[in-house]
């Protein structure tokens, strides 16, 4: 078995915070304190607006509870124009905190649109957007990665379920249309009818950044039949532990090692906020984690 040294993260994700104004999300003290207890050492910094962005406070923070950051995310709705100006000021926020904290990535995500996350998960039924419509949503990644990069960050586009780069021909698309990186959801891959290690084969020279997730397969399979939505699945369960689902992750850490992969990869779940056990479920993770071959997951389970 391949033993690969690249360093693990986790992030409010994992709790159920994918919007910063959601009444649902827990205090964002308390998953501070639970990301520290995971033994990890490192986070992505969630949603913008949901941890403090005064940046002597956010660095205090972090450095109270020793934790250093990889950096955040845009999860927006990148395929509408008139959303534009809007998102390229929540770009600005978001890359000054990661700045701030002194992170390195800013994960670019066309947000779930009520058509496209109707049809998530089957290609066939799922509309692509025209060509103008295509250039434009382009056109608002490439100026988020323009002001990322004036902050020294890496940007790198997520392929995300229920958004308008979810399947293997709009990745195709998205690399040869534009320079940007990659970053590579292993349970988003997994949703789209990815495998994950041949699609560390296929884009290895552009994955400039990773998120580990696993999908479970039941949950999947009855998604798909009933025609959920990907809100609707993601509250069903779809998203679950690390090695309770569908992905294998012993062939992910052997293709990250072949690739020379050197950044990070954080360890998420998607979840209602409130459900479930986060620090339990990240645990269980990191134990089968270590028994693929990430070395740094042994480490974490170490220091907890």
């Amino acid at each position: 078995m391949t033993s690969t040294a690249v360093q693990l993260a986790t992030g409010p994700v994992s709790w159920g915070v994918d919007f910063a104004e959601a009444p649902s999300n827990p205090l964002w003290y308390t998953v501070l304190d639970e990301i520290a207890a995971t033994g990890l050492g490192a986070l992505e910094l969630g949603p913008v607006g949901y941890l403090p962005e005064d940046a002597d406070t956010l660095r205090t923070e972090l450095a109270h509870r020793k934790l250093s950051a990889v950096g955040s995310f845009v999860f927006e709705d990148l395929h509408d124009p008139a959303e534009h100006p809007r998102i390229l000021q929540i770009a600005q926020r978001a890359c000054r905190a990661i700045a701030a904290a002194q992170g390195r990535v800013l994960v670019i995500i066309d947000r779930v649109s009520e058509e496209r996350g109707a049809s998530f998960g089957r290609s066939a039924e799922a509309r692509r957007l025209t060509e103008p419509q295509w250039r434009g949503m382009l056109d608002c990644a490439h100026r988020i990665a323009e002001i990322a990069t004036s902050y020294g960050l890496t940007p790198a586009f997520h392929p995300h379920a229920g958004g308008f780069v979810e399947f293997e021909d709009e990745i195709d698309r998205l690399l040869a249309d534009t320079e940007l990186g990659l970053c590579l959801d292993t349970g988003h891959a997994a949703l789209a009818g990815i495998d994950a290690a041949a699609a560390l084969d296929k884009y290895r020279d552009r994955i400039v950044h990773m998120h580990l997730k696993d999908i479970d397969g039941e949950v999947l399979e009855q998604a798909r039949a009933q025609k959920m939505s990907f809100w609707d699945a993601l509250a069903a369960g779809v998203f679950c532990p690390i090695g309770e689902g569908v992905v294998d992750f012993a062939a992910v850490a052997d293709r990250l090692t072949a690739a020379g992969y050197e950044g990070f990869a954080t360890i998420e779940q998607d979840r209602v906020p409130g459900t479930g056990s986060p620090l339990d479920d990240i645990a269980s993770s990191l134990q089968v984690l270590a028994g693929a071959g990430f070395a740094h997951a042994a480490s974490a389970l170490a220091a907890r």
